[in-house]
Formats: structure tokens, C-alpha cells, sequence
């Protein structure tokens, strides 16, 4: 499963710059806050979590380990 952003419907205040900037339409709102409609839209480019001025939106990284190889 990938990781996605989360919004706290809490801090969220509905401003909608979330939405506004969101590059592929993946966010939407209604009554009053913002959500994630479009959850295979999103590419992760965290521009919703840095324009929210709420830090209502927050998007767990997900950390992958390569193994290592030695030469």
C-alpha cells in the first residue's frame, strides 16, 4: 500500500489553497474541508503539505532500504 497524504478535518479550515495548487486535481473539498477524492492522482509532490498553512495536511514518508552491496 502507498503511503498518502492525510488531512486532519480538525485543522483543516477550508481555505482551499490545498486544492487550488494540488498539480493534478488529486484533492477536492467539501463541507468546508479539504479532502483526497483522487487518491491515484497523487504523485507525492508534498506542495499541499507545504501550502497548508494549518499543517493540517501531512504525508508519511515511506523509507525503503536497497541492499547493500559491497564491491
Amino acid at each position: 500500500m502507498d503511503p498518502l497524504p492525510t488531512i486532519d478535518s480538525k485543522k483543516c479550515t477550508g481555505c482551499h489553497r490545498c486544492v487550488d495548487v494540488c498539480p493534478t486535481q488529486a484533492l477536492a473539498q467539501a463541507a468546508g474541508k479539504a479532502f483526497l477524492a483522487l487518491p491515484e492522482r497523487c504523485t507525492y509532490c508534498t506542495v499541499c503539505e507545504d501550502v497548508c498553512p494549518e499543517n493540517a495536511i501531512a504525508l508519511p514518508f515511506l523509507v525503503v532500504l536497497a541492499p547493500y552491496a559491497v564491491h
